[in-house]
């Protein structure tokens, strides 16, 4: 789901700024920007995004801000700079160049070394994991706020397949009575007998009813429905993913009704039960 958090963290070397975005994905992606000081820390914030986001495309950066005391680590060790003066100058000597070309500038310029900080040692990660956490809750505060929201939306769409189930149930043996007449008349055009009809008629009629009977599937569809309200009211874990596998039998279970109905009626109602479930199929992509 969509959300935001942002935590501000003092620690011994500065203070951190941790800033998470979540955007509406179906899996679960994540972007991690962290200053040089803490690469080797990569892992564990990954690690720890993982344990707390499921779905999402995650953008998590993290901003340091040194202190006096800590902005000495900045600069370059002057003995590096000798040594690398030193080296400079050589090359510059026998390639025929003035070794007064090699000042400090241009020391400063070739000197990768300068922008690492001295920060990344073990103890480090605790400031670190401690402003993510912050952060984190921050991120799941508000993506409550949206749950809560989407939670309403798909009551309400599960409510109105359930009644649109039960006017599929009332009309069904209607529909059966109407095809029974419908076979009746058009084998009293082929057959002459009617002994030889009502034989015929009964076993055409035995195995329409198998064929277009939906007493089964209306069952397993309410029984998902069912399941489906229970993951709702169950705010532990994770419940993207069992809900998409719930939306899918919904669908199979429709599908078959609108395959197996022969009245115009009840198809119009599949139309209108499919239209709700692909609307819950869209929300619940926002869903861990």
């Amino acid at each position: 789901m969509t959300g935001f958090g942002r935590s501000e963290q003092e620690a011994p070397f500065g203070k951190l700024i941790v800033e998470i975005q979540s955007v509406n994905r179906k899996y679960f992606e994540l972007n991690l920007s962290l200053p040089k000081e803490f690469s080797r820390f990569e892992n564990d914030l990954r690690k720890k995004v993982s344990e707390q986001v499921q779905r999402g495309l995650v953008s998590v950066r993290v901003i340091l801000f040194p202190n006096v005391s800590s902005m000495e680590s900045l600069l370059p060790d002057p003995e590096l700079l000798k040594g690398l003066r030193a080296g400079w100058e050589k090359l510059a000597k026998q390639l025929g160049y003035r070794e007064q070309a090699i000042d400090f500038p241009f020391l400063i310029e070739h000197f990768d070394a300068i922008s690492h900080m001295k920060l990344a040692k073990e103890e480090d990660i605790e400031p670190l994991l401690e402003g993510l956490n912050k952060a984190l809750e921050a991120l799941s505060s508000m993506k409550k706020v949206e749950g809560a929201a989407l939670s309403k939306d798909i009551r309400h769409r599960l409510e109105s397949m359930e009644r649109t189930l039960q006017e599929i149930e009332q009309i069904a043996p209607d529909a059966t009575t109407k095809m029974r007449l419908r076979l009746k008349e058009k084998m009293t055009e082929i057959f002459a007998s009617p002994t030889e009809l009502d034989e015929r008629l009964l076993r055409e009629v035995a195995v329409f009813a198998e064929r277009v009977d939906i007493a089964e599937e209306i069952t397993r569809f309410r029984s998902h429905l069912h399941q489906f309200r229970a993951l709702l009211a169950d705010s532990v874990g994770a419940m993207g993913r069992k809900m998409d596998f719930l939306v899918q039998e919904m669908g199979r279970e429709i599908n078959t009704i609108g395959s197996k109905s022969m009245d115009a009626k009840i198809s119009h109602l599949v139309v209108d039960v499919k239209a709700e479930l692909e609307k819950v199929r869209e929300q619940i992509q926002n869903i861990e």
